[in-house]
Formats: structure tokens, C-alpha cells, sequence
């Protein structure tokens, strides 16, 4: 479906360009049409080139919000087709948004490694503002397929920029614990999130803080 898309746009533009050209030979003698012809020309791409902004910042609006209704009703087919039809985003628009999304629903299906694709590609493409947020989901499918290291480089990385990130502290000590690395470390990671979560989440944090310094008391002796 998207390559038809492309290759009608793509076959659109030459002929476009192909009608400009003939008004531009026809117009070759007569000096007053063709300037006023250019002239409108000029217009027509300076207030595309205006409204295009604006057209983008509404169509993201849009496909977030349509797009958060497909994931709370779990409608992950709705989603890809809702995407698919985004021209003006995967034209003009952010190029992490949609990936972005499609990982959200991805994940939310349990195809980690779908997901863990999309996230990679969205924060290729992710202004700074984003890219925590970004690197958190994708930190959180490493660790769901087992890719325990990458997932511990992306929660340091995202504790370097804001230390309090309470999922980076919590799962980054999950993550020393299940390898059994650097087990003091885990569990001050553990206790400095546990105030952060919910109060179910805090008691299990708790008790693997123990259970971490207990392993590393056991290490030392």
C-alpha cells in the first residue's frame, strides 16, 4: 500500500513538472504572462511552504490522538492502518512519531523484537526532548528478550541526564541483581526507587534491595 502511495505521489510530481515546463514554452514570448505566471507560482509554493508546518503539528495532533484510542481499545490492526495512512506525516512530519507509536503497540502485543526495531529507528530520529523516553521503552524490549547488557548501557545513559528516573533505577538494579553484578550498587539502586513507585512495586523493590545486599554480604565473607 505505501509503495502505490509513493509511486502515485512520485508519478504526480513529474507530471507537475512536466505541465510546468509546457506553460513555461508556451509562454516564452510573451514577457507579462510569464512573469505573472512565475509570480503566481512563487505564491503557490511560499504558502504551501507556510501551511505545510501547520497542517504537520495538526495531523501528529490527530494520529496521537486516534492512535491512543487503538491502543486503550487494544486495536493493534487499527493502529497499522491508521499509521499507513499518515502521507503528510511520513512526508513532511517528525520521523520518530510513527515508529514511536507502532512500538508502543508492538510492545503492548508482546512482539518484543518488532518493537525493539521501532524504538531503535525512532530515537535515530528523536529530538533530545524525546530520546529518554524513547531509550526507556526500548531499554525495557532489550531486557524483555534477555539483552541484559544493552539494556543496562540505555538506563545508565538515562540516569547520566536525570539521575531520579525512577523505571531506569529500578530496572537497572532488577538487572544488576539477575546477573548478580555489582550487587551494593543494585540494591542502593533499588532502595532509591522504591519511594518513587507504587506502594505494591516499593515493597517488592524493598525486598530485593535485601535480597541483593544479603548476596553481596555473602560475596564479601
Amino acid at each position: 500500500m505505501e509503495s502505490n502511495d509513493t509511486q502515485v505521489r512520485f508519478q504526480l510530481r513529474w507530471l507537475l513538472l512536466l505541465i510546468s515546463v509546457v506553460v513555461l514554452v508556451l509562454l516564452r514570448n510573451d514577457r507579462l504572462a510569464l512573469a505573472l505566471y512565475v509570480g503566481a507560482v512563487v505564491l503557490a509554493v511560499a504558502a504551501w511552504v507556510l501551511m505545510v508546518p501547520r497542517r504537520v503539528a495538526e495531523a501528529e495532533r490527530r494520529f496521537h490522538r486516534e492512535a491512543l484510542r487503538c491502543l486503550a481499545n487494544d486495536d493493534y490492526p487499527g493502529l497499522m492502518a491508521l499509521a499507513d495512512k499518515q502521507w503528510l506525516l511520513k512526508r513532511f512530519g517528525r520521523k520518530h512519531v510513527l515508529p514511536d507509536t507502532l512500538g508502543l503497540a508492538a510492545a503492548a502485543s508482546g512482539d518484543h523484537q518488532v518493537a525493539r526495531r521501532l524504538y531503535l529507528e525512532a530515537l535515530g530520529h528523536a529530538p533530545p526532548e524525546e530520546r529518554a523516553r524513547i531509550e526507556l521503552n526500548l531499554a525495557g524490549e532489550e531486557m524483555a528478550l534477555g539483552l541484559l547488557d544493552a539494556a543496562e548501557g540505555r538506563y545508565r545513559s538515562v540516569l547520566a541526564r536525570r539521575p531520579d528516573q525512577s523505571m531506569a533505577l529500578a530496572n537497572l538494579g532488577r538487572i544488576l541483581v539477575q546477573k548478580g553484578e555489582e550487587l551494593t550498587e543494585a540494591a542502593g539502586l533499588l532502595r532509591r526507587a522504591a519511594p518513587l513507585a507504587d506502594p505494591r512495586e516499593a515493597e517488592e523493590l524493598r525486598a530485593l534491595a535485601d535480597d541483593a545486599e544479603a548476596r553481596a554480604g555473602r560475596k564479601r565473607g
